[in-house]
């Protein structure tokens, strides 16, 4: 924003729009923090904070578009107006969400409806969404009590947690954090470092040169995890899997009996409980640890 030699004011834009046989909503806010939670009544709400050039501030207007069943929102800053803070408030009949932003923190709340959300930069919050997808280059990507979920980050840290179905997630130099998901999880990173637990259904969680922590906690679906470089932990306690292990050049630390020859791979196989589902690790370069 141009602001040499200028008075900057101060704004709160608010408006109401009927968007009755609405299914889809479309928020385009180019930057500022923005908040998605629920409506009262059946039409879209949104108020805006705006800075800028008093003469430019006080012409300046969102724009709503409908075509179809979809509605469209832009808020967007120019060289005189910054959007500093954006709260929308959508009815609960609409059952897709999309909302895009180069910059700032997007929060979405307690909407029973399909969310997507695009960011470059900044933090990400969902909850009580149904299918959820994600994506920032990097910041933080939380989403919880959701029906299912996509997320993708860059250099960013992701965290899924109490997702009733299942979870898919990849990332490139961050992290990963998934816990309690009902069903399945499929994970992949180069760099980045992944830990899960308390999975319900089967995992497939492949990594580069990241590390993985997975953490069995009662019955779940079997599944494989795979490192070229990283390690490997695995905890099984209060399991039941048939488990095999291999490295082709690192080590396997367990209380159970390892098969090694001389220089070459590292091989464990054994049984917790009745043995129900099959977990296969492996890793090219990394080590594996189990307990």
């Amino acid at each position: 924003m141009r602001t040499e030699g200028v008075d900057i004011d101060f704004r709160f834009f608010e408006d109401v729009q009927s968007i009755e046989n609405t299914r889809r909503i479309v928020l385009r806010v180019s930057e500022g923090d923005i908040t998605v939670t629920r409506s009262e009544d059946a039409d879209l709400h949104y108020y805006v904070e705006l800075e800028g050039v008093s003469g430019e501030i006080d012409a300046w207007s969102c724009r709503v578009r409908h075509a179809e069943s979809i509605a469209i929102l832009d808020v967007m800053a120019n060289d005189f107006v910054r959007i500093n803070k954006c709260d929308v408030f959508i009815p609960s009949q609409v059952s897709d969400i999309e909302v895009h932003s180069s910059r700032g923190s997007i929060q979405v709340r307690n909407i029973p409806s399909n969310v997507l959300v695009i960011t470059e930069q900044g933090n990400i919050g969902i909850s009580g969404a149904r299918f959820v997808e994600a994506s920032s280059v990097s910041g933080v990507i939380h989403i919880e009590n959701s029906e299912g979920c996509s997320a993708r980050s860059i250099d960013g840290v992701l965290r899924c947690n109490r997702i009733s179905g299942s979870a898919q997630v990849e990332i490139q130099n961050g992290s990963a954090f998934i816990d309690q998901v009902e069903k399945n999880v499929a994970a992949v990173s180069e760099q980045g470092k992944m830990n899960v637990r308390g999975v319900g259904g089967r995992i497939r969680l492949i990594s580069n040169k990241g590390d993985i922590e997975f953490e069995v906690m009662g019955l779940f679906g079997g599944g494989e995890i795979q490192t070229y470089s990283g390690d490997i932990a695995v905890q099984l306690e209060h399991s039941s899997v048939e488990f095999r292990a291999e490295t082709l050049s690192g080590r396997i630390e367990t209380i159970h009996s390892v098969n090694a020859a001389g220089m070459g791979p590292q091989r464990c196989a054994f049984r917790t409980g009745d043995g129900a589902r099959r977990l296969y690790v492996k890793s090219v370069l990394g080590d594996i640890e189990v307990s």
